[in-house]
């Protein structure tokens, strides 16, 4: 975790010191901020304007001391559960180490539980889930990976957890392991957990709380020069038309010759994906029935690009299959592999 600590005291910024030793040894990057003869970097701006910076770059901030000075401080930058870093809290002695926001999606219930343990004190953790031994969604979606689609849902089913109801899971995939307690296997209630790369549920699953695992790979070709906005609208065309959730897409794959095509590098980057290339050779050896293209094999080196991509890059991320056949959409070409997974509880 990338993490800013700040102190106020003579006495916080000796615990800051000792928290950034901690802390950098489990591997978190750290930077302090205080007085500079206790070593700390020094605070070239108002409390307000530094606090604004960090939440802009850091995962996590930790404030040593007062409460009321973290909670004014942050205020002004708060955006939603799953967009704010973790923020934590301790006093200059270290006694409580207050988990203060984004305690599941964001880790500061864990990283005020770290602190706690190298100052010495107490970790203050007052989300409900915990302190009542139920399961928590929004956990689990960060510790499987999963795109929570409908943030409010999460209210919902921690509500009737907390009330002793049960909520019902459904799954597209196999569940691995036992279910903790108020969760049922294709059970239909009200809240319910559906796991998918859907875009669209089904009436059935209309209310659910749906997660969206990052399982997808695209394959893409496409003529040399087409521009960015052809290749978004073509992928997105085709996501579309197979009801595929664009949150579940983990990476796109082309040729080696395509490694520098602007439009598919631009799309991989407004994504937020890698894009992955690989020679002919490489792609001429992929196990399957790929759509054969004399005119791409002339040009290429090989019969297919997009489907036999997207599978190779499926088989280096741990095995999948081909389930979106080659698309050809606005002089764009478009596969998908979809990688093998399963529910891990």
């Amino acid at each position: 975790m990338n993490i800013s600590l700040i102190c106020f005291t003579k006495a916080g910024a000796a615990m800051c010191v000792r928290l950034m030793e901690g802390l950098s040894k489990s591997g978190d990057v750290c930077e302090g901020f205080g007085s500079e003869e206790s070593g700390l970097l020094p605070m070239n701006a108002s409390l307000k304007e530094w606090t604004r910076e960090q939440f802009d770059k850091k995962e996590g901030i930790v404030f040593i001391g007062a409460t009321g000075i973290a909670v004014r401080a942050i205020a002004p930058y708060l955006k939603g559960k799953d967009k704010d870093p973790a923020i934590v809290v301790l006093d200059d002695l270290g006694r409580f180490s207050i988990s203060l926001l984004s305690g599941h999606l964001g880790g500061a219930n864990e990283l005020a539980t770290r602190a706690a343990a190298l100052s010495g004190g107490q970790a203050v953790i007052t989300t409900a889930t915990d302190n009542h031994g139920k399961f928590a969604v929004d956990l689990f979606a960060k510790e499987q990976g999963l795109f929570i689609t409908r943030l409010e849902k999460i209210k919902e089913i921690s509500a009737s957890l907390l009330k002793g109801e049960e909520v019902g899971l459904f799954s597209d995939f196999p569940v691995e392991g036992n279910l903790p307690e108020g969760l049922l296997k294709d059970v239909s209630t009200t809240p319910s957990i559906y796991i998918s790369v859907k875009k669209h549920p089904g009436e059935e699953r209309v209310d659910s709380l749906l997660l969206v695992p990052k399982i997808v790979v695209l394959g893409i070709g496409c003529r040399k020069g087409v521009p960015f906005e052809t290749i978004k609208s073509a992928v997105e065309q085709v996501l579309m038309d197979w009801n595929i959730n664009k949150e579940s897409i983990a990476a796109c794959a082309s040729i080696d010759i395509k490694k520098e095509e602007p439009g598919i590098c631009e799309f991989a980057s407004h994504y937020g994906i890698s894009f992955v290339t690989y020679p002919a050779e490489v792609l001429s050896k992929a196990k399957g029935e790929f759509t054969s293209s004399s005119f791409v094999k002339q040009v290429t080196g090989v019969d297919n690009v997009c489907e036999r991509a997207a599978i190779v890059c499926a088989e280096e991320m741990g095995g999948g299959k081909l389930f979106i056949k080659k698309q050809p959409c606005q002089g764009v070409t478009v596969a998908a592999a979809i990688r093998d997974w399963k529910v891990k509880i």
